[in-house]
Formats: C-alpha cells, structure tokens, sequence
C-alpha cells in the first residue's frame, strides 16, 4: 500500500504520557474558548499558543498529548533545524496535506515569485481551514514567517513548542512555559518509568536510595532523562555511580547508560548524535548510516530498551532527545561532521532507488558503496529530510545536485506535486525541471509541461526521450516518432534511454493500430527494463503489452500481463500507474460483458483517476465505457460519457483522445430521428483531418470507412472506400479489411447489383490470421448485409473498431523471415525428471532451425542469440541470461537451472533476441508443474503456454 502524502501527518506517538495535568488543563481551555469564539488578532495571525521551555522538557510530548485530546483535525510539523528558506516548503507540504489541487500549484510554480506567493496564500486560504496545525521545534522567525501565510485561514488555531520565549510578541501569541519536573516529580515519573505506576510505593521508595537519588538529581527535571534514570537504577546502577567529577548529570547518566551497549550500539548512537538534527528518524535511517554489515535492527532495539532512543511514532519512526544527544557528543569520541553521514546516505539511496524508477546505472563511487535500492514507500518518511538538505546554507555542490536529481524523480513518480513544487523553488536544475515538466503533463497541464521544460531548447537522449513522451500523451502520434528517431539509432548505445525510447514507441504504435510493430518493441523493452531493474519501466511496458492483447483479441494474456503490470507498479509506489491498470481492466469486464463487475470497476477506476487528477485518465476511462453503454441502448448515458471524453482531453491537450470522442459522437444515433442527424461528411470531416494530422493510421481508416458507409451509394465515395482498405491493409487487419469487404458489397448491391454474403467474405480473408470471435464477426456482418448497411437501419458495431486482427506466429516458433517460409522452432526441455520445491531442475532451450531455412544450411550464417529468463512465479533462474546458437545439437542450447520455492504450477519467460543488435525475436512463456517431495508420479517436458513476437 503507497502511503497517502495528502492526509495530514497526525502528532506523534511517543509510548505514553506522565504528568503535566495543570499545563494539559490550560492547553484545553483555550482550545474550548478558540472553538466557541475564536478571538479575533490585531495582528492578523490566527489564534497562536506558544508552549517554551528548554530543550528536553517534554514540550512535544505535552502538545501531541494535548491533540489527541481535541477533536479535530492536526497536521503536525516538525521544524527544528528550519530556516527561512523551510518556509516556502513548509506551506507547500501543510497545502498537500489538506487535500488541494495539484493543477493549481503546478500551473503557478512557473510564473514569477510574488505570482507564486499570492496563490499559494489563496490556497492556504481556500482549503486550510477548521484545523489545528502544531509547529514543533519553530525558531520565532520561522514561526512568524509561516502565521504571515496563515492568516486568511478560516478556523485555524496554531500551537508552537519552541525553546525560545522572546520572538512571539507582535504574533498576538499565548505563552505558557514548560518547566522542568520537580525532584519528587521527577522521582514519580522514574517510578512509573519502570514499574508503569503513577506513584512511589514503599518498595521503591527503599530502592530510591541515596544513590538513586543522585541519579534522579543527574536528570535535572527533564523527562529523558528520567526515563533513563529510571533504567540505570533497574539495571545499571551496580556496581556503582561512577566516582565524582566534573561531568554535568546529564553526561554522568548517559555514560553509565552507555556501560551496557556493546561497541556497536554506542557507534550507532554517536552517528545519530552526528546528524546534526533532533527531526525524527527511522530504522532507515540507522541501517544506511552505518555499516551495511550492522544489525541495526537489534541495536536499536538495545537502545529503546535503555532509552537511550525513544519511540516517535509507534513502530515506524524514533527520535534522540537532545539532552541525551548533546551527551553522547561530549561523553564519546568525536561524532561526524553534522550532516555529513546524512547528505552521503540520501545520496546513496535516491540514486540506487531511481534505478528501480526510469532504469539509470547507479554512479561508479555509489556503486562501490554496496547500496541497495529501496522501495520508493520505505523513503516516504524521509521525503523532508531529503529536503532539508537543500535548504538552508546547504552548499551547492554534486552530491546536493544528486539528491535533488533522484527525490524529484520519487516525488514525481508519487504523484506530489506539492513537495515537488518546492524543491522546483529551491532547486531549479534540468533533472527537476523535467521531473516537474512530467507531472505536469499527467495532471492536464500541456503548456506548463513545455514551459518548464522546453525540449526545443535542451538537447541530448533525456530530453529526446521527454519530448516524446510528451507528445505520445498530447495524442500527436507522429511528433512522438519524430522524436524517438535519434534514440533508436543502431549505432547508439543501449542505455535507459533506449528502453524508454522502446517503451513509448510500442505504446504509439498500438495507438495507431500497428499491433506487430508494438509487440516488437515492446518485447525488446521488457528486457532492457528487466535487465537494468527498472521495475517502473518494466510495470509500464506490461500496461502497454496488455493493451496490444486486448487490441488484438487476446483477453486472457491482457489479463494476466495487467495483474503483473499491477503488482510490478505498485511495488514503486507509481499510482498513476496503477490507476491505468483499473482502467484496462474495465476494458476486459467490459468485454466479457460482465456488467456488475464492468461498473464496480468504472466507478473505481473514475474515482481513482480523479483523485490522482489525472484528466487524460478520466478521458479515456469514458470512452471506453461509452460504446458498452451504446450497445445497450443507454444512449443518454453513452453521449454524456463521450461528451465528458471530448472534454476532459480537449483540456488535458490529448488530440488522439478528442479525435475517438468526436468520431463516436458524430455516429450516436439522433434522439430526434436521422431527419435531424448532422450529414456525416460534415461532421466526420474534421475527425478525419484531426486523425490524418496526429498519424494514426486506424482512426483514418475507420473515420474514412464509416463516412462511406453512412453516405448513399455513389462512385464519388470510392476513393474514401479505397484510403480504408489500404489502410487496413498496411496495418494488416483482416477485421478491418472484413468490414470494408462488407461496406463495398452494401455499394456494389445498390449501383450494381452484385450481392455478396458474409460467409463469403470472410473465407475470402488470409487463413493463417486469427479473428476473434469470427461466430460473432459473421453474425453481425450478415445482419449489416441483411439490413444494406446503414441505410437499411443495420450499423458497424461500435465495439468493431476495438480490434486489430493480424498474422500471429504458430507455437513455438521464431518467424524471421517470410510467414509462409521455413522457420525456427523454439524447443525447451526439461532435464531432470520430477523436480520438486527447492531442488534445482535443468532446463535446456534450443532454436532449431527447419530444412531450407538460411540458418540451417550453414553455421557460419547462424547468428549467436541471447536469451534472457524470467520466473514469474515464486522462483528463481540462474543464470539469468545466456547465449546460443540456432541449433538442434543440445552442445549449442542454453541451459537453466530452475529453483522452485514453493509447489504448484511455475511459469518461466524467456525472451530471444539477436545478440548483435539486441533486436527482440521471440517470448516463450512455458509452465512447470512442482511436486512435493513425497510425490513420485513422472513429469513431462514443460509445456509452452504463451508465444509472442514475430
């Protein structure tokens, strides 16, 4: 599950409260008189209460003590190392958090700076409302620059905890001072500290002897510290106090506490003291810190034990009170330079986890490092640390660019747009430009998309590749081409650029119908993406594979690539991603005609789209479910939903989306009979130009097919029949070309006569290309025929134009050449027999070449062929890739060796492809069935299941 960066973060659970009933009465009554009657400020700050004292008093547990005793909504902030440059930030998360529009920021984040700051105070304004915000740790400064931003907020109520007093005069601010505990205060909460009791018995006040009572005195009041009075008296107080010396308590409790960590733990402590920050911290953050060889884990929990560290937020994150980590830095040897362990680790872990997002080699000196990538939802707590880094004083330097280069891409890919927007603000380099540049154009924004990344402008594979992308996503369909040519040079390197490249080409080419064409490449992509670990790429590259299957019929392999592209795409947080993912299964369950579950997902897949505000998603969601609803007679239903289509990607600058929406509306029957209908010249007219201009070929074919089909018969119209059927021809769609067969006999019958039937004309279509549904395909055609085609009250279904029927290779089988020549067989064979769970199984997979094919008759013109595997179910294959000759001798296969995890059927991909160009030929999917290890019945081959490409 991807953590939800629009809710707002809730005050810390810091493992329970202890005392403070007076400053938690006072905290109460003035919430309770700011709900009743808020008072009004002369100062134009909103109601301000302001809860100082010195570090370590317990400010920030009194005030998350204190908001979750109130019944409304918190978004809690902690700003204790803020600076005036955090301010910005700061607004931009507590905007996020409150659920505002994204649009809307982005849109303004290119404009100028006082543009920027009168519209985020009118969002603040609009959607900041009834709600407590807690500043924790804010420097007066930092505090009055944010309650400047606040002020127009209706309901707001503010509450700071800041070691300062003096700062918050012209604020209109209540003070109530936070003092540290009495002796018997203090004594009390080590008691409960280690007995859960809120009183000292007998028992232990005879235990509180006068050593103890020293060690109550080293804690100075403060409730840390306490807490670790009260451990070294349980446990650590023999044999003794340490002897006298100069050392404040503080240091004195904090060594003696140290005398039971092992060197581990204490080097653990001092880097967290080296981090130059009281902010929060997660086990992360202690596993990245140090030595990769450490049990973090383990250790901290040593020092929660101690309480040393304390919990911040149940499980998930931890903080180091300051007085302990002001001791741990004088009582030890010297900690890091403050930040510097932190800069290196964010470093570290942005480039290796942006591999997993668009595929990048992670850099030599990282490399070396031995970092591994995180799932991006484990760097969500850390996504303000990150920031911090580069506000402040913090130098501008490589390893900053970096941090900023890789959280842009996680912010980007999370879909927050607010935190992105600031680090825009902050850090306005090329690779956060175009991170934000992307965003944009997922959120409908075109114009923002090119302003803040001006493709003309910039050059090199990485704009190349964003400008194709934008232009896929604005429907231009031909400028997207246009700009992939450069990356799929055969002289280039193979790089991410490439497969990115791969990836949009085998997405345009099944928008413009050209099936083959973008399985092709789309197989290719999956295994640059499968070989660099770029799990967002590959997740992206299934989406597109699934859509090709549906396009041509295949419902069950789109079904089974999208639950793999759902799995591989949530894994890295990509909600857009996974949003894509409902929409194409809608498609399914529509087709399926399973109509409880088609709406169940429309509504889910809308709702998702619209909470993502992803305009072009909304869109297409529409014009899928339009044309079901039409073949129900709900044509009020289907108008509105294609009505909305046109909308939505009129304004998300989608022409390929506006273009379907206006070709379906223009062929909705009239609500007021076909007298009132519109000529359909007129109205497909524009379509047809608006297809031609974006290059897709298979809506100029269509557009141009149904403007002759709804026209009378007349010889002046054959040249719109002819553009069809070449079309359909190049795209090699014997549906297509089936339905131009049946429009030209309805013409043919009328100007001359001759009448064809619909068993006629499909056994006239290539017999090696599989229709779909062909049952359903004659039916409906005879009904057109019947009816003489429009005018006879017969139309094409509208559902026809969601098929491509093209020439598929047989089994098993590697069509290099000419389909009906020699070919290549694709034989894999099982080795061993009866492979059970975590044994090892040998497979061997040859490309055998038959009599009369080129690479049969002789070995010198035998290409070496590289051959990648992918288990697909809990397993694994090693090695992941090797090469081979087309051969049947086994000496020139590739052999596999296949470790099964857990019993049941196994499913294995492997992709073939020429080892000189890396041109993908051919997947083979085969299945495995795993036996216990009590089973003894005999086990065939492995079978093969599912065969794509040439």
């Amino acid at each position: 599950m991807v953590p939800d960066l629009r809710r707002p973060t809730p005050p810390p659970e810091l493992g329970g409260f202890f005392g403070r009933t007076d400053e938690l009465d006072r905290i109460e009554a003035w919430m309770a008189r700011r709900a009743v009657a808020p008072p009004p400020s002369s100062h134009g700050h909103p109601p301000l209460l302001v809860l100082h004292g010195p570090a370590g008093v317990g400010k920030s547990a009194l005030a998350a003590e204190a908001c979750r005793r109130q019944d409304v909504v918190t978004h809690w902030l902690s700003l204790y190392d803020a600076t005036r440059s955090d301010v910005e930030p700061t607004l931009l998360r507590l905007l996020g958090e409150s659920g505002a529009p994204r649009a809307v920021i982005v849109r303004a984040a290119a404009g100028e700076d006082r543009a920027f700051r009168r519209v985020l105070r009118g969002e603040l304004s609009r959607h900041l409302i009834h709600r407590l915000v807690v500043l924790d740790g804010a420097p007066p400064l930092v505090g009055r620059a944010l309650l400047s931003f606040l002020r127009d907020c209706p309901g707001l109520a503010v509450l700071v905890t800041s070691r300062q007093k003096a700062g918050w005069r012209r604020t209109g601010a209540r003070l109530l001072a936070v003092e540290p505990l009495s002796f018997g205060e203090t004594r009390d909460l080590v008691a409960w500290t280690r007995t859960g009791q809120p009183r000292v018995d007998q028992g232990t006040l005879t235990e509180l002897s006068t050593l103890a009572d020293s060690l109550v005195d080293a804690a100075q009041g403060l409730p840390a510290l306490a807490r670790i009075a009260g451990f070294c008296i349980g446990h650590a107080w023999k044999p003794a106090w340490p002897e006298p010396t100069e050392e404040p308590g503080p240091q004195r409790l904090v060594r003696l506490a140290l005398q039971s960590c092992t060197p581990g733990q204490q080097e653990l402590l001092r880097e967290l003291a080296g981090r130059g920050s009281v902010s929060p911290f997660t086990l992360r953050t202690a596993e990245l810190l140090g030595s990769p060889t450490r049990d973090a884990r383990s250790d901290l929990r040593k020092l929660l034990s101690r309480e040393l560290v304390q919990r911040w937020n149940g499980a998930e994150a931890y903080c180091l009170p300051e007085p302990v980590a002001d001791a741990v830095r004088a009582v030890g040897p010297a900690p890091p330079v403050p930040g510097t362990g932190v800069v290196l680790w964010a470093e570290r872990v942005l480039q290796s986890t942006a591999g997993l997002l668009d595929g990048r080699a992670v850099p030599e000196g990282l490399e070396a490092l031995g970092t591994r990538p995180l799932d991006p939802q484990k760097l969500v707590p850390h996504l303000d640390e990150f920031l911090s880094l580069l506000t402040g004083d913090a130098p501008r330097g490589r390893q900053q660019d970096a941090i900023a280069d890789g959280l842009a891409l996680l912010l980007a890919v999370l879909g927050d747009a607010h935190r992105l927007v600031a680090l825009h603000r902050l850090w306005p380099t090329l690779p956060v430009r175009r991170a934000l540049s992307s965003l944009a154009a997922d959120l409908g924004l075109p114009q923002q998309a090119g302003e803040l990344y001006d493709t003309d402008t910039w050059s090199g594979p990485a704009a190349s590749r964003h400008k194709a992308a934008l232009c896929h996503r604005s429907g231009r369909l031909r400028d997207a081409l246009s700009a992939l040519e450069g990356l799929l040079d055969e002289d280039r390197a193979v790089d991410e650029h490439t497969a990115w490249a791969l990836l949009i080409l085998g997405a345009v080419r099944c928008d413009q119908g050209e099936v083959v064409q973008a399985e092709q490449a789309l197989l290719r992509a999956a295994t640059l993406h499968r070989v660099s670990g770029c799990r967002r790429g590959l997740g992206w590259t299934l989406l597109h594979s699934a859509r090709v299957c549906l396009l041509s019929g295949r419902e069950a392999e789109a079904e089974r690539l999208l639950e793999e592209a759902g799995e591989t795409l949530s894994s890295v947080g990509d909600i857009r991603g996974g949003n894509w993912v409902a929409t194409e299964s809608l498609r399914i369950a529509l087709r399926r005609n399973e109509q409880d579950a088609a709406m169940e997902l429309a509504r889910a897949a809308q709702a998702r789209h619209a909470a993502a505000e992803d305009v072009r998603g909304l869109a297409w969601t529409s014009l899928y479910l339009a044309p079901w609803l039409l073949e129900r007679d709900h044509l009020r239903g289907a108008r509105a939903m294609l009505e909305s289509a046109e909308g939505h990607s009129t304004r998300c600058g989608d022409d390929l989306g506006k273009a379907w929406a206006k070709h379906r509306i223009a062929l909705l029957p009239s609500p007021l009979g076909e007298s009132h209908a519109a000529p359909i010249l007129v109205t497909l007219g524009p379509v047809l130009a608006l297809f031609g201009d974006i290059g897709c070929p298979f809506g100029t074919a269509w557009t141009s097919l149904e403007m002759v089909a709804r026209r009378k018969p007349a010889e002046s119209q054959l040249s719109l029949l002819v553009m069809a059927e070449e079309r359909f021809r190049a795209l090699g769609d014997a549906y297509g070309l089936a339905w131009s067969a049946a429009v030209k006999a309805v013409h043919h019958s009328r100007l001359h006569g001759e009448r064809r039937t619909a068993a006629r004309i499909l056994a006239s279509l290539p017999g090696d290309i599989p229709v779909p549904a062909p049952d359903r395909l004659l039916r409906e055609m005879s009904q057109f025929l019947e009816g003489e085609g429009v005018l006879g009250g017969r139309t094409i279904p509208s559902h026809a134009r969601d098929t491509v029927a093209v020439r598929h290779t047989g089994p098993g089988f590697l069509d290099l050449h000419d389909h009906n020549g020699p070919r290549c067989r694709v034989r894999v064979t099982l080795l061993d027999d009866s492979p059970a769970d975590d044994t090892t199984a040998r497979l061997l997979l040859r490309v055998s070449p038959e009599e009369g094919h080129p690479w049969a008759a002789s070995r010198a013109e035998r290409p070496w062929l590289t051959v990648t595997a992918a288990p697909l179910t809990h397993a694994s294959v090693d090695p992941a890739s090797a090469m081979l000759l087309p051969s049947e001798e086994a000496v020139h296969g590739a052999e596999f060796g296949f470790t099964a995890h857990r019993t049941g059927t196994h499913r294995i991909r492997f992709t073939i492809a020429l080892e000189r160009t890396g041109t993908v030929l051919q997947q083979v999917e085969t299945e495995l069935d795993i036996l216990d290890h009590d089973e003894h019945r005999g086990l065939t081959s492995p079978e093969a299941v599912t065969y794509q490409g040439r």
